[in-house]
Parts: C-alpha cells; sequence; structure tokens
C-alpha cells in the first residue's frame, strides 16, 4: 500500500491535467419507485412511480469524463450524439458540470443511446435500451476526428472508451493513436470484443476478466491465467502495459521490459453496485498517465478508486477523498 501522504502527493499530481476522453457517449435514464405488489397481468412487479423518481445523468464514456473532473483534472469530450432532445440534455449535463463538448458532434442518423434503468428496492429490475450501434458514417467521423486533431496539443494524455456503440471505428482507434504518438502523449484503453484487436501501440489497455477471456478464446478462471492472458494480450498489441480487472479477485498489472506482473487483490469490503466502477478505474489511469506516474501506482490508486464505487448506488464519479477513505479502512 502506498503511505498516506505519498498518495495525497500523487492524487494532487491530477489537479489541473486535461484529459481527452473520447468514446461512447450515454445518457443513464433512472426510473425509481416502490414495490408492494405482483402484476395480476403477469408475474411482473408492480414499480409504483413517486414524485422525483425519474433522474438523467451522463453515462459511457461521458461517465469516464465526469470521473476525470472530480478527481481533479480537466475533460474534453469526443464523440456524437443525436440530434435530439436526450442529445441536448446529455450535453447540457456535460456542460453545466464543467466538462468541454467542443469535440461532440450532433449525428442526425442515429439516436443519442439512452439506457433506461427501472429501480424498485434499490434493485434495478429492468433495463430499456434505445441506441444504433452501426459505426460512425465517413462524413461524420471526418468531422470527430477533426475536432479531436484541434485539442491534442492541449492534453496530457487521451482515453478511449470503447462502448461498442459505433463511435470508435477501427480507422478512428489509428487516427488518434497514431497522433497521440506523434505528440508523445499518453494512450489508455477501455475496450469491448468488436475493437479489442484495432487498440495497437496504446499506453494501458485495460480489459476486464470476460472481454480478455473472449478475445484469447481462454477462460480466465485465476490470478495466474489472468497474468499469462495480460501477457499475451501485451504481446499482440505491443501495449506498454495491460491490466486486467478480475471483479471480486481484485486486478493483474503486466509492464515493463521484463513483463512483469503484479496481482492487486481487491479491497472492496462493501459491494452495493458495481456500475461505473471500470470508468473511475480508466479514468485513473489516464490522469495518472498524463502526470508520467509509475504503472503500478497507478494501478494501486485504481484499484482502491474501484473499492469506493463499488461501495455506492448507481454511477458514482470517485473523488480523491474517496480514495484515501478506502486506503484508511484497508490498513
Amino acid at each position: 500500500m502506498i503511505p498516506d501522504k505519498d498518495m495525497q502527493s500523487l492524487l494532487r499530481k491530477f489537479k489541473g491535467k486535461k484529459i481527452l476522453v473520447a468514446g461512447d457517449l450515454v445518457l443513464d435514464h433512472y426510473l425509481e419507485g416502490t414495490v408492494s405488489r405482483i402484476s395480476p397481468e403477469a408475474p411482473v412487479p408492480v414499480v409504483a412511480l413517486g414524485d422525483g423518481c425519474e433522474r438523467k445523468i451522463p453515462g459511457g464514456a461521458a461517465n469516464v469524463a465526469l470521473n476525470v473532473l472530480s478527481l481533479g483534472g480537466e475533460s474534453i469530450m469526443a464523440g456524437v450524439v443525436g440530434d435530439d432532445k436526450d442529445g441536448e440534455i446529455l450535453l447540457g449535463l456535460l456542460t453545466d458540470a464543467g466538462v468541454d463538448v467542443e469535440a461532440v458532434i450532433r449525428d442526425p442518423d442515429r439516436p443519442t443511446t439512452v439506457k433506461t434503468r427501472i429501480m424498485g428496492r434499490n434493485q434495478q429490475l429492468m433495463r430499456i435500451d434505445r441506441e444504433k450501434t452501426h459505426f460512425l458514417s465517413p462524413d461524420i467521423e471526418i468531422m470527430v476526428r477533426s475536432r479531436i486533431d484541434s485539442v491534442m496539443n492541449e492534453v496530457s494524455a487521451v482515453i478511449l472508451e470503447d462502448y461498442d456503440k459505433g463511435a470508435l471505428t477501427p480507422g478512428m482507434i489509428e487516427h488518434i493513436i497514431g497522433g497521440a504518438a506523434e505528440k508523445e502523449v499518453y494512450v489508455a484503453v477501455d475496450p469491448k470484443i468488436r475493437n479489442f484487436w484495432n487498440f495497437a501501440c496504446c499506453s494501458l489497455f485495460k480489459p476486464n476478466r470476460h472481454e480478455a477471456g473472449r478475445a484469447l478464446g481462454m477462460n480466465i478462471d485465476g490470478v495466474n491465467i489472468a497474468i499469462e492472458a495480460a501477457r499475451k494480450i501485451r504481446k499482440n498489441l505491443s501495449a506498454e502495459a495491460v491490466l486486467i480487472t478480475l471483479g471480486s479477485s481484485g486486478s493483474v498489472l503486466v509492464y515493463g521490459q521484463d513483463d512483469l506482473s503484479q496481482h492487486l487483490p481487491t479491497v472492496a469490503r462493501h459491494v452495493f453496485d458495481v456500475s461505473g466502477a471500470g470508468d473511475s478505474v480508466i479514468a485513473i489511469m489516464g490522469l495518472a498517465g498524463g502526470c508520467g506516474m509509475a504503472v503500478t501506482d497507478a494501478a494501486k490508486l485504481a484499484n482502491l478508486a474501484a473499492a469506493a464505487v463499488c461501495a455506492e448506488p448507481g454511477v458514482y464519479a470517485v473523488k480523491p477523498d474517496d480514495i484515501l477513505r478506502e486506503a484508511g479502512r484497508y490498513e
């Protein structure tokens, strides 16, 4: 564990670092009510909605941008929303929070991705998704690339947050990583399966156990196998480091010229909701990379951040104080 004084020093390095977050923006829509009976029409619960039952918050890559802000950094968001009311709401929420949305394009050919979660007794009963997941049209992709190119000189790191909704095309990924390499800008990646092998030469690659297992065609059911998988992924992608998250088993990190490995056991004491934990982890790794922080220290901070997020209901943007609190509990 990092000593408390040193941890505070590391977290202070995030202050004011400007991070470009490129990927799939999502509007998370919550309907929360009470459940007291089963419907006579079908064996399903009846959710009674009351006043103040509805919430809309930024999700997907937009939640990563909020995590960057809450950790002390500055966020530039790149991607697309639909030319619709939900897109207007999502851009308004991000702008009000302090996220720069100049690199977000409104695409008239797709709706804003909306995930509606129906909640009862603090449990998710159903999720309804409204989305189109085809890749961006060439015209829209060119517009997004142009906006990204215009801000690349301003940022300390790039986070590519792929929720597999089509914003990160193979060409877009290659363009961003190539442009970042020319500027010597750190690139942290949170992948999904469709583009998994397209993130060659990134700085940090962070799949979860299931994504890594599917991509490699192997069952990752233990720490040693996870380390083996991380080494294979690192070699195939020529990545500087690979961090595989393992849920209740923590995470494994592979890095360095000698393919060094490290297992970070979970420090979560109470898991209320895992939603958004991966977003917080990649935000930490991106900020840390932009600061030139050692990847081993970054992974320790990210492990504590994940524990803090899992203890909160719903999607939650982690703060430095949350990380320090979790460190104190772990000690």
